[in-house]
């Protein structure tokens, strides 16, 4: 019987090691799991938000400020267009996070849960000799976020995400066809701080993706990349400016890694603002500079948010719109 036991463990270990053999690299883009501004108020304002109090959307840049919050709110985003001259895939390898429906958040005082659409893209290749390939990356990640508040002011915030996508691999090497449709699942732990900086100015930092894998079918697992976030937020009634530095740490690819970014909010009057955004890298290359703007409409407790961001890719404009509508339930 011991005989027995040990050989049976030595044939799982050598199945392990044989399956692992097989299996490879995913064929995600180092961007997969970002996704993108997740409501036209924040994408407007360039994508910083780290210092920013009242977001809707702050799991996605700080979850501590929602120890500020209180009330349910919801809120629906999503891309109504996207125009560039560039060809499709390689917006989609900047862009992968797509057009269409890309968040809905639901708010209850110091907590949130939310849905977010991190990839949905289609990227086709051609390779040496021959080969053609298309790569089609649909990832998905439910949120449950909170933030709690001291009795000194100060916030600490987490995000616990639960990942579920599918890889569709197509190619055609001469006259041989290759297809696989791999599916996956996983989680990520995000950790943020929030601390009041004086008056009317907070401080926030974010680690996103402190802990952070995809376990594939067909495919290695795969460790998502950490984000470091760290922002001010400068707020006075009908006025806010805010400013975030951003480090992301891909564990491949040649993608800009660096972010600055500035973004003003200002009202009008109660109901109507304006706002304004600029994203670079750390040395201001003005070739990678982001333009973003927007505006937003509040009539009692709904508000209808437009935001368009612009800049190159390959040396080809692109454009992307975003609209949201948020609700106060009560």
């Amino acid at each position: 019987m011991k005989k027995f036991k040990i050989l049976l463990f030595l044939t799982a270990l050598v199945t392990v090691f044989t399956q692992n053999s097989f299996a490879r690299r995913a064929p995600t883009q180092p961007n997969s799991y970002d996704g993108a501004a997740p409501s036209a108020r924040s994408m407007a304002m360039g994508e910083a938000g780290t210092g920013a109090l009242m977001f809707n959307d702050a799991y996605y840049y700080n979850s501590a400020m929602y120890g500020y919050l209180q009330g349910t709110k919801a809120e629906v985003s999503g891309v109504i267009m996207r125009q560039s001259d560039a060809a499709p895939s390689s917006v989609a390898a900047v862009e992968p996070s797509g057009q269409g429906l890309t968040s809905f958040i639901l708010v209850q005082n110091s907590a949130a849960l939310i849905w977010q659409a991190l990839s949905d893209c289609s990227i086709s290749e051609t390779y040496p000799g021959g080969i053609t390939g298309n790569t089609e990356i649909y990832i998905s990640a439910l949120t449950l976020a909170a933030g709690q508040k001291n009795e000194k002011g100060y916030s600490v915030g987490i995000n616990m995400t639960y990942l579920y996508g599918k890889i569709g691999e197509s190619s055609l090497v001469g006259s041989e066809p290759y297809s696989n449709i791999g599916s996956g699942n996983g989680f990520a732990l995000d950790l943020s701080f929030a601390v009041p900086a004086g008056n009317n100015v907070f401080f926030g930092i974010d680690v996103k993706n402190l802990a952070g894998f995809m376990f594939w079918n067909d495919y290695n697992t795969e460790q998502l990349p950490m984000i470091i976030r760290t922002g001010t937020g400068y707020h006075l009634k009908g006025f806010l400016f805010v400013t975030d530095w951003e480090k992301r740490m891909y564990r491949f690819g040649d993608l800009q890694k660096d972010y600055v970014r500035f973004g003003v909010e200002q009202y009008i009057n109660g109901a109507v603002c304006i706002r304004l955004g600029l994203v670079s890298d750390d040395d201001f290359d003005t070739k990678t500079f982001k333009y973003t703007y927007g505006f937003g409409i509040r009539i009692k407790n709904y508000e209808l948010s437009a935001a368009a961001q612009q800049y190159k890719i390959n040396d080809e404009n692109f454009t992307k719109y975003l609209l949201s509508f948020s609700a106060l339930v009560q």
